[in-house]
């Protein structure tokens, strides 16, 4: 965690003198050091999804440090400082599972993994030990995940929200073309997507699925704008592949609207291509230097203060997971303060009683038609729109309410993937 000294203004250096001598005229009277609790960062902190590992955990140790000046966690009466201990899971099996040994060895309290291919690593290890684990990927989710929570984004259950969105804004747009890599995120992902489109009456002109080593992304965009589409997406492709995919749409003189899950490179693309090329490209996360930034999160204190510690403490390092893994200890300090306790079996009890509030507001406990458990915290989400080579929000919506409306359809295009939790068991 940062070192940054503490700049007291002109009344908290007079308390902070009071304090002082009041302790030396009352020497026995002394304020008890705070406890420790530790949480973990499990995450790529090397390799190709380090651009998601490394800010995740840059976001927890600011969160920390900044919990802890205010005063700490007061969970039944006591107080404790929160430590972030992390460790390079580097999104590879043997790596993770050997994290999750040494968090269980340090007494680590709460972890949060990126999700995926790392958190089928270490499932049957958390449910032994009680691991009371957060993920980024809803998909995650499923009967025999006990102590697995996903409790802040429900990838990729805003994607209906972006294609009503897109319906909404450009009703004479019919075709789509879209193309994920070949892992669980893309199957899952272009899953939702196709169902999506299905409920707003696109018709799907090509649909392309790629290796994940694959290097050169030309002849994939050639394939999709052969078909001459109207909308492109690019679904929850790695923020790398993304940026090579945006270049190839571009060098190939692709008009239309882009839809990704993130956009988190978008400077990068707006430098190789133009603003007026991503102009109008659709995705999801918003971005926190907006003046109305806490009016949108009302379930996290301050969010333009985190944001503006965050970039004093790692300038240049802000994206999309900066936020998510704070947001997510965000609503564990919330449980834990009510239910007075960090074990989990009883914390999930307090949780499930009291849902906490989601970054966005109000949410509840939700995902058992599709996961079979409802430890999904889903409240509303944000759709944004590139603007002037920026994301701005243009709408927010209910996720849940968007499936419960088109839940037939999303199931159809699970179950084509082997997506449901029968096909999974």
């Amino acid at each position: 965690m940062s070192d940054t000294p503490l700049k007291l203004t002109r009344r908290q250096t007079l308390v902070t003198a009071a304090a002082t001598a009041a302790t030396l005229v009352f020497p026995a009277i002394s304020r008890a050091a705070n406890k420790t609790v530790k949480v973990g960062a499990l995450a790529p902190l090397s390799g190709d999804l380090a651009l998601w590992g490394l800010p995740a955990k840059n976001g927890a140790e600011v969160w920390a440090k900044l919990i802890n000046q205010a005063g700490g966690l007061n969970v039944n009466g006591e107080r404790y400082d929160v430590e972030v201990v992390s460790f390079d899971g580097a999104y590879v099996p043997e790596n993770t599972l050997q994290g999750a040994r040494s968090f269980v060895d340090q007494d680590v309290k709460f972890t949060m993994v990126i999700g995926g291919d790392d958190w089928s690593a270490i499932q049957d290890f958390s449910n032994r030990n009680k691991l009371l684990t957060s993920t980024l990927y809803v998909s995650d989710l499923n009967p025999d995940a006990k102590y697995l929570l996903a409790p802040i984004e429900v990838h990729p259950f805003y994607f209906g929200l972006g294609a009503d969105y897109l319906r909404k804004v450009e009703p004479n747009l019919k075709t789509v073309a879209m193309c994920a890599q070949d892992d669980v995120t893309g199957r899952t992902s272009l899953a939702y997507w196709r169902a999506a489109f299905d409920a707003n009456g696109f018709e799907i002109v090509n649909d392309t699925y790629f290796d994940n080593s694959t290097t050169d992304f030309a002849p994939i965009v050639s394939s999709m704008l052969a078909a001459k589409p109207d909308v492109v997406c690019i679904d929850t492709t790695y923020p790398s592949v993304a940026l090579l995919l945006v270049e190839q749409l571009y060098t190939q003189g692709y008009k239309g609207r882009i839809l990704h899950a993130g956009l988190e490179l978008l400077p990068d693309m707006v430098a190789r291509t133009s603003k007026e090329f991503m102009e109008g490209s659709i995705a999801f996360f918003p971005r926190f230097d907006d003046p109305n930034i806490n009016k949108f999160t009302p379930g996290f204190p301050d969010m333009a203060a985190f944001y503006a510690e965050y970039n004093k403490t790692h300038p240049n390092e802000w994206n999309n997971t900066s936020w998510e893994f704070p947001a997510a200890l965000e609503v564990w300090k919330q449980a834990v303060e009510t239910a007075g306790t960090f074990e989990s079996d009883a914390l999930l009890e307090s949780m499930k009683a009291n849902p906490p509030k989601h970054l966005f507001g109000a949410a509840r406990w939700w995902g058992k038609d599709l996961f079979g458990n409802d430890n999904a915290l889903v409240g509303n989400w944000p759709v944004v729109e590139v603007k002037d080579g920026k994301v701005e929000i243009v709408e927010i919506g209910d996720q849940a309410g968007w499936f419960d409306a088109h839940k037939d359809i999303v199931e159809k295009r699970f179950r084509e993937e082997s997506l449901m939790p029968d096909q999974k068991r």
